[in-house]
């Protein structure tokens, strides 16, 4: 009899909205003082001093497939990648706002937080006062800065930074590890919600000088100890000496992972996506597109690259050869194993869901701000798009 091969049915509401070009030049405004407020608008933006990154409002993945407004987050992103908004920093993940009724502001008592609705987010330290003025900076780096301004108007001491408190991505010149703060990357918890999702990344706190990624706090993959300037489990990391630096400290004071690009012109981003895998991207010389290595515990199958990869043990009933690999149809004659609606779920929950039941031949996600995965069993005939 021929082996089943399981098929991951992914039925995603995404969609990419083009930047559309304005008549007029964009005043490039790259700080925001205390009183003044950035709205929700395809216009109103913080832009970095040359033009590199954008802070403003998006919706990760646009509208939803369920005719529910989508939910708006306060990022950054590259501002002259094609597409819409791929954010290397969301200010407040796990708190969206449900509509376009957000409004970002520096308050007089140099706190950083969004008003929607009667209420507030706070997004810098909300225990941290000030005595004079402060300002907010979009940096070229893509860190947003909080500082003090002298009585001379020259900047003074940072009082916040966003590079402390990173969400998925890893942009030059971030530190990865305990400097004061203990920094890790959170993955996603699907393409359309940046919610912390399974998998973390950081340093790994103990005395060995390597990099992790836990799954919901279990140990899932480590880089080896640096040493010469690598990671000996995962060399591909540090290649790249002729675009970067790559630096690893420890001291009694401080343990982290950094590195630094070469020549400003480069971009690049270290993201740890939503099935834990370690991706990192240099943007190609056409400007469009990510140059992009993959860094994970599996073994990508070169005959399905599609293929989902989330390590996971042999079970008795599936081996090395089946894989589950996203795709568009539908299932006729569908039979439903179990049909999940926990809020706690993410992607590679769903993927060792069927993984794990032996009758599973695939499952189906809606993705929003929850998962809705009904996991369909053998006898169901899948009809491709």
């Amino acid at each position: 009899m021929a082996k089943l091969r399981s098929l991951v049915l992914l039925f995603f509401s995404c969609f990419f909205m083009r930047y559309i070009c304005s008549s007029y030049a964009e005043t490039v405004i790259y700080t925001l003082k205390q009183g003044e407020q950035l709205r929700d608008l395809d216009t109103d933006h913080l832009v970095s001093q040359h033009g590199h990154f954008k802070l403003g409002f998006f919706s990760p993945g646009a509208s939803s497939n369920l005719g529910i407004t989508s939910n708006r987050f306060l990022g950054i992103w590259y501002s002259k990648l094609p597409d819409h908004p791929d954010a290397v920093w969301v200010a407040n993940p796990e708190t969206p706002v449900v509509d376009s009724s957000g409004v970002f502001t520096l308050d007089s008592d140099g706190k950083l937080k969004i008003i929607h609705g009667g209420e507030q987010i706070i997004i810098s330290d909300p225990n941290q006062t000030v005595s004079g003025n402060v300002t907010a900076y979009l940096m070229d780096t893509g860190n947003f800065i909080l500082r003090e301004v002298t009585s001379d108007g020259t900047p003074g001491n940072i009082l916040w930074e966003s590079f402390d408190y990173p969400s998925n991505t890893l942009l030059p010149g971030m530190k990865l590890g305990k400097t004061g703060h203990n920094r890790t990357l959170s993955s996603w918890f699907s393409y359309q919600s940046p919610v912390s999702g399974a998998f973390r990344l950081g340093v790994d706190p103990s005395r060995t000088n390597q990099l992790i990624i836990w799954r919901r706090e279990v140990v899932y993959w480590t880089s080896g100890i640096w040493e010469n300037g690598s990671f000996p489990k995962a060399p591909e990391l540090t290649t790249r000496t002729d675009l970067f630096d790559f630096t690893f400290v420890s001291n009694e004071e401080e343990k982290y992972f950094t590195y630094s690009v070469k020549n400003n012109s480069t971009l690049s981003r270290w993201e740890l996506n939503t099935w834990g895998q370690l991706l990192q991207s240099i943007l190609a010389p056409n400007g469009t597109t990510w140059e992009t290595t993959v860094t994970s515990p599996c073994k990508f199958n070169p005959y399905y690259p599609d293929a989902v990869c989330i390590e996971q043990k042999p079970t008795e009933c599936r081996n090395g050869s089946e894989l589950l690999v996203p795709t568009r149809g539908y299932l006729k004659d569908a039979q439903f194993t179990h049909q999940d609606n926990n809020t706690n779920l993410d992607l590679s929950d769903c993927h060792a869901t069927c993984w794990s039941d032996c009758t599973c031949i695939g499952y189906q996600i809606y993705t929003y701000q929850w998962i809705w995965m009904p996991v369909f069993q053998k006898g169901s005939t899948f009809c491709p798009e």
